[in-house]
Order: structure tokens, then C-alpha cells, then sequence
């Protein structure tokens, strides 16, 4: 059975000294590509944003580290079964109540083992699909991961041709053919090995077409069931959605298929004052359909993400005229591969654009309804009284939800994280870029799988004029806000 969670009624005598006790919190972690093991990625992420934070815990819950006995102490959590995750191989990390009287439940979407399977020729159609393209349509901050990938498949095209040729030729000795073909060994073992494991992921998943439809269809639906237990579960209030690499992909799709269910609708003036009030604050920053004519920035960016959260809380309690509460209030994309959509899910920028204005794509902030004179409402009918009803659009899900993404750029295949890269030309100026540098054991050499490490350095990269750059653990923190900076009772406190 799994571990009863505190009820949001729950609350300590006013002599004890400790905050009220509060509704839960839940963070849902995707994993990126690769042969994952269920739980590392969890179990990483939790020793980063709770365990090893301090500020988070009150002094009782600090314990001596199992792993590290003569180090400092840590947060304490726990690992629980969980049948929300309908794996045996899953479990949950739960947290004793923080500084300001909640708990926070931590579940991973595991679906490395729905991907598995990727054969040789599947990859080689996708690398091939992405090689073979104008000129015009390779994205600047693609050009040089393209360039590299495309010079390396030419070598091996190359030396392929002219082995062939010589052998046809009688041109080539017993030894030469050896040592060719222990080189083309190693070769197959490298894709085999490296290839398959990660980047068969990809073109598992990335573009919808009829080799991959099914696999798709299985991780979402996982990943449904797990979002939507959790959306419906009276012991939540707030949900925050992370992500990494090709996880950050899977979770924007399922983000866009939640809200096409949960959206708020049936809105009517005056019972839902306060929901369409929030609603409208977001009116204010909406977007053209034209992708070309986005800003550069908001004009009032902090306050675009604080009407994200008043819609949030809005959006987050059910009752009977609206039995779908939303409680994603943050998406968090680390070292995400978003940054390319036009190269990776579409064949281009004009394709792109255009799913945005047809709505296949979510921007942020959302996308005005343009015929309802700049709003993300329309009128889908009237109540049996009479009154008229409105809804928001299904492409508007950054309304209520945060986007953070934070990113390492890199500079070809070895330096940085060539994979990661700002948002908003392709999504929009509301999305929250955070730049930071990164360096593991090999120095700056592919720092993708370094977002969350407890070993190595990383710092901010521009950070705003007068204040001290964050670590990079400081910034992810930030970003999955488990103190909820803007909640108007954390407000109250500060």
C-alpha cells in the first residue's frame, strides 16, 4: 500500500512552533534518452533539489548522510511503493514537512523500455531524414552540430566506396582487408553501443510517422495515467512537470494533450469572476499568430509569470461546475532538444510557424484568438439558464503554466551541451531562459548529462545586473520552486 499522505486540513496546535500543515505537492521527472535505469534518475535529482538544500528542511528533519557519515547532514526523504506509477520497479521519494509545512512526493515517467528495440535501419532513415535538407532550412544554432554530423557520415560513405572498389579490383592486400575490417567492427560496435542506445530513442520518438506511431502512443499513455492520477488526487494542490533532454519533448506533448482535457471551461461572468479576472491578465501578453511579429521580450515579464500563477491557483481547486482542476503550475526543461523543433520535429521554420498558428504547437505566452479581438476565450454556448459560457482555447496551456528552461550551449559535438539552446524564438518571449556553464571531471566536454550534478561546478551565465550569479544547482531550485515564492501566503511571510 502506499503511504497516506497528509490530509490539507491537517493542521499543528498554534503552541507547537511548526508551520500548518498543508496540501502535497508532487514534481514528475522525464528522463532523457538512453538506457535508464528506473530510479537514477530520481534518486540524482532528489540528493540535488532536496536532500543537499538546506534552506528547505527544518532542523528536525536533517539527518546524517547513509552515504557519507562523517559529512554533513542532509534532508531526510523516503522511498515508498506507489501504485500510481503502475510499475513494481518504481517507487515515490517522499519529504517530511518543509520550513512552510508541506510535503513534496517525487515520481519519475519512466519509458526507456517502451523504446527499446530501435534497429539500425530506423536510425539510419532519421539521421538521413535530418541530413537531407536545404541549405536554408538548417537553423543557425544547428548549422554546427549539422556540419559535424554531416562531414563524419561522409568519411565513413567515403572510406566505405573506396574499400569496396579496391576489393573489386584485387587493389587491396590480406593485411589492408584485416585491418579494414576490424575498423569496420569497431565501427558497428560504436553504433551498437552508443548509437542505439541513445540516439535510437530519438528517432524512436521525435517525429510521427507510421514506424513510430505505436511506441509514441505507449509512452504518452503512461505518462497520461501517471499526470492525471495525480491531477485528480484531492491531496495535491500543485504539480511540477521536469524534464531532461528527449524527455523534455515527451513531456511538452503531454503538457498539450492535459490541457485540451483539463482547460477550463464553462466559464460564465459572474459565478467565474475570478477565474476570467485571471484569464484576462493573461489577454495581456498574448501573442499574434504570426510567429514573425513576436517580441523579443514582454515588456512586463515578471508580471506575465505572476498572472500565470494567479490563473494557476484559480485553476487548481475543483467543484461541481468544474470537476478538472489544473495543477501544473511549472515546466522545467533542462538541456532540452525543443530548442531545434523546426529541424527536429518539423522540416522547417515555415512548417513550424505554422503549427503554431494552427495550434499544433503551444507557444508562450498563448496564442490570442484574434476573431475574439485578442483573448485566449471564445463562447462555446450557453447554460440551460441562458447565460453564455466561455472557454479557453486547447492551445493555451502556458496560461496557467510556467515554462523555465535552462540551458548549457554548446559549440559543436565536444564542448558544452550541443543539444540545449533558448526557446523563445520558436515558442515565444514568455518562456524564462537561464543560461549557465557547466564543468564535470572532463571539463567543458558534453556537459548534457550535468544539469542536476551534485559534483559539478556550474554558475549562471548573465545574470541580472547587481546580483551575485547562482550555482547551477541554485538556479534549478529556483526554477522548481518548492517554496512557492509567489503564493500570497509565502508573501505575507517575506
Amino acid at each position: 500500500m502506499s503511504e497516506p499522505v497528509a490530509s490539507p486540513a491537517k493542521t499543528t496546535s498554534p503552541g507547537s512552533g511548526k508551520a500548518p500543515r498543508k496540501p502535497s505537492q508532487a514534481v514528475v521527472i522525464v528522463h532523457g534518452m538512453g538506457e535508464q535505469r528506473p530510479m537514477d534518475t530520481l534518486r540524482g535529482f532528489v540528493q540535488a533539489v532536496w536532500s543537499h538544500d538546506p534552506a528547505r528542511a527544518p532542523f528536525y528533519a536533517r539527518v546524517v548522510d547513509p552515504a557519507d557519515p562523517a559529512g554533513e547532514k542532509i534532508n531526510q526523504s523516503w522511498i515508498t511503493p506507489d501504485s500510481r506509477t503502475n510499475s513494481h520497479e518504481l517507487r515515490r521519494i517522499t519529504t517530511p514537512y518543509d520550513v512552510d509545512g508541506r510535503r513534496t512526493d517525487f515520481y519519475e515517467l519512466y519509458w526507456a523500455d517502451i523504446t527499446q528495440g530501435t534497429t539500425r535501419g530506423r536510425l539510419a532513415a532519421w539521421v538521413t531524414n535530418l541530413l537531407w535538407r536545404k541549405p536554408a532550412d538548417i537553423p543557425r544554432d544547428a548549422r554546427g552540430l549539422y556540419v559535424v554530423t554531416l562531414l563524419a557520415v561522409i568519411a565513413v560513405l567515403c572510406a566505405a566506396l573506396v574499400l569496396a572498389t579496391s576489393a573489386s579490383q584485387g587493389y587491396i592486400s590480406w593485411t589492408t582487408g584485416m585491418l579494414v575490417t576490424i575498423l569496420a567492427s569497431f565501427v558497428i560496435w560504436l553504433v551498437d553501443r552508443f548509437g542505439l542506445p541513445y540516439f535510437g530513442d530519438v528517432a524512436a520518438y521525435v517525429r510521427a510517422e507510421a514506424a513510430t506511431v505505436e511506441k509514441r502512443a505507449l509512452v504518452r499513455d503512461r505518462g497520461l495515467v501517471l499526470l492525471k492520477r495525480l491531477m485528480m488526487d484531492d491531496s495535491y494542490d500543485r504539480i511540477v512537470l521536469v524534464s531532461h533532454s528527449l524527455g523534455s519533448i515527451i513531456a511538452y506533448d503531454l503538457l498539450q494533450i492535459l490541457w485540451a482535457d483539463f482547460r477550463p471551461r464553462k466559464l460564465e461572468a459572474v459565478r467565474d469572476r475570478a477565474r476570467l479576472k485571471a484569464i484576462r491578465a493573461i489577454d495581456k501578453a498574448t501573442l499574434n499568430a504570426e510567429g514573425s511579429a513576436w517580441p523579443d521580450r514582454l515588456d512586463d515579464f515578471s508580471g506575465f509569470r505572476r498572472a500565470q500563477w494567479e490563473l494557476y491557483r484559480q485553476l487548481r481547486t475543483r467543484d461541481a461546475e468544474h470537476p478538472l482542476p489544473w495543477k501544473i503550475s511549472d515546466f522545467v526543461t533542462l538541456g532540452s532538444p525543443l530548442t531545434h523543433s523546426e529541424f527536429l520535429v518539423t522540416y522547417n521554420l515555415a512548417e513550424f510557424r505554422r503549427g503554431i498558428a494552427e495550434r499544433l504547437f503551444s507557444a508562450c505566452p498563448p496564442i490570442a484568438e484574434a476573431a475574439a479581438g485578442g483573448t485566449i476565450l471564445y463562447q462555446e454556448g450557453r447554460s440551460r439558464s441562458g447565460k453564455p459560457q466561455r472557454a479557453v482555447h486547447h492551445g493555451a496551456v502556458f496560461a496557467a503554466t510556467r515554462w523555465t528552461n535552462i540551458f548549457d550551449k554548446g559549440n559543436g559535438w565536444l564542448t558544452g551541451d550541443p543539444i540545449s539552446g533558448p526557446m523563445a524564438e520558436n515558442f515565444g518571449p514568455g518562456v524564462e531562459n537561464i543560461q549557465v556553464e557547466l564543468r564535470g571531471s572532463l571539463g567543458r566536454i558534453f556537459t548534457h548529462t550535468l544539469y542536476w550534478s551534485m559534483t559539478a561546478g556550474g554558475v549562471e551565465v548573465n545574470a541580472p545586473i547587481d546580483t551575485p550569479p547562482r550555482s547551477h544547482l541554485a538556479v534549478l531550485r529556483d526554477a522548481i520552486d518548492l517554496g512557492r515564492k509567489l503564493e500570497p501566503s509565502q508573501a505575507a511571510q517575506a
